[in-house]
């Protein structure tokens, strides 16, 4: 009997294997869940991403296209009779050109660029946040309408927001102890940003309320906060100060949203649209806490713009969403994971209702209040928007002039003619007065004839009509 005893207790001990085996189980059906996951969300960008990049180009792009193509590096930092000359993303866009890159194939750069800001918000912040709930929040971003639109745009919002993303995580480390090289790297990448385009202060500000909780539990009192604080400010003065006279007559242009309520909406509905199932979830896990004041202030930046002369357009924005995905992310740390896995699927099912068009188009009158819509359906991101078939039919008519209206997108319709005929661009809308007699006319769809027979003094006759534009004859009646 004494033997047997002895021997049991030489045998290993194998009653934790249940439990052993469970554990594994559990956490190889959470990997394969994580697999399905990711590869969800790569499949859906990947469905949908050769429809944005390659629509054809828009008003703003082919400005930016006008400000690259300049002579040098002086001319374009010298260039800003309007604020669409986004000056850092110009001269990138510029070299990219010179080194023969097409415009339709220059879309890669700021793909890449979006592509690099989820990935560095990725490696910086999963541990911190957690895996799932940080990638919950970045494939709301990825996956949705806006992120799609600017990431492949010729336009400086993707750049304006990788520069951003860097900036937050040199100060990040600066603010935990790092070496002065990290608010070096702050200053120069705020510079950066803010250099693309002044608006990038926002969300500047938003990685400086973002990072206040870093500095310690009084934070208002680490002069690492102020040293953080003051550094965009002198970037952005040493930046613009060369052509500060331009740079305020500039704003003095009033370009934006009239209605500062609207551009709120607007900009209201795009962030909610785009983290809807983190920020669903975060309302029930969320517990605020004291300490973290500052990132609740993040909430309120666009509200700024209310105070300001004229709204700015609600895209400028734009640079505070991936600082807002960090934020949908910390909403889901207490989150379980059933629950968690239940957001994740979500997230991939919103992305993929969200990213066709009809969807788009019917969420667009909830943003567009003030007449456009920067987010999720303007003209530029549907199928309709094709002015190479507008400028083929024009053809046919061998014109030597076509006056095209503001609403038609004459930038549009420059770059589609390809110096096949000469447009008269709307430009200011109203200004141009008169017409020579059987003048070509493009017009939006949408567009009265009848309002500029009155302004020009004579008539117009609908030639033809598309799914965007009406082709139209003017004849001056004497």
């Amino acid at each position: 009997m004494h033997r047997m005893r002895r021997l049991r207790r030489q045998l290993p001990d194998r009653s934790h294997l249940p439990l052993i085996q469970s554990v594994m189980e559990k956490k190889s059906r959470l990997e394969l869940f994580r697999s399905a996951f990711f590869v969800s969300v790569l499949l859906i960008f990947v469905i949908f991403l050769p429809f944005y990049l390659t629509r054809e180009l828009w008003f703003d792009e082919v400005l930016t296209l006008q400000f690259a193509f300049l002579p040098s590096v002086a001319d374009i930092c010298s260039s800003y009779t309007i604020p669409n000359n986004q000056i850092v993303h110009t001269i990138m866009l510029s070299s990219l050109l010179k080194w023969g890159v097409s415009p339709e194939a220059a879309r890669i750069f700021p793909l890449i660029c979006g592509l690099l800001t989820v990935y560095i918000l990725w490696k910086s912040f999963k541990k911190e946040i957690g895996t799932t709930q940080l990638a919950i929040a970045l494939a709301a971003l990825v996956l949705s309408p806006p992120f799609m639109l600017y990431a492949t745009a010729l336009r400086g919002y993707m750049l304006a927001a990788l520069f951003t993303v860097i900036a937050l995580v040199s100060a990040k480390k600066y603010a935990l102890g790092g070496r002065i090289r990290m608010l070096l790297l702050w200053f120069i990448f705020s510079t950066l940003a803010v250099g693309v385009m002044p608006s990038a202060l926002a969300g500047i500000a938003a990685a400086g309320l973002y990072i206040a909780p870093y500095c310690g539990k009084r934070y208002w009192k680490n002069r690492k906060l102020y040293l953080l604080a003051i550094a965009p400010f002198a970037g952005f003065l040493l930046f613009y100060l060369p052509i500060w006279d331009k740079l305020l007559a500039a704003f003095d242009l009033k370009e934006g949203w009239h209605h500062a309520g609207y551009a709120l909406i607007a900009v209201g509905t795009g962030i909610l649209a785009t983290f809807l199932t983190p920020l669903c979830g975060g309302v029930f896990f969320h517990r605020p806490k004291i300490r973290n004041l500052p990132r609740s202030l993040i909430w309120l930046i666009p509200a700024a713009g209310a105070f300001l002369p004229v709204a700015p357009f609600p895209r400028v924005y734009f640079v505070l969403f991936p600082v807002i995905a960090l934020l949908a992310g910390r909403y889901l740390r207490r989150a379980g994971s059933a629950v968690l896995k239940f957001i994740a699927a979500a997230t991939v099912v919103w992305g993929a209702l969200m990213l066709p068009e009809l969807p788009r188009t019917l969420l667009s009158p909830a943003v567009s209040l003030a007449g456009q819509d920067d987010f999720f359906a303007p003209r530029f991101a549907r199928r309709v928007f094709t002015p190479h078939v507008t400028a083929k039919a024009v053809e046919r008519y061998a014109p030597a002039a076509v006056f095209v209206s503001f609403e038609a997108d004459p930038f549009a319709m420059i770059y589609a003619s390809a110096g096949k005929f000469q447009v008269i661009p709307d430009i200011p809308p109203g200004k141009l007065r008169a017409l020579p007699d059987n003048a070509l006319i493009v017009l939006a769809k949408e567009e009265d004839p009848a309002a500029f027979a009155t302004r020009f003094s004579g008539k117009i006759e609908v030639l033809e009509t598309n799914d965007l534009h009406k082709i139209c004859r003017f004849i001056r009646q004497l």
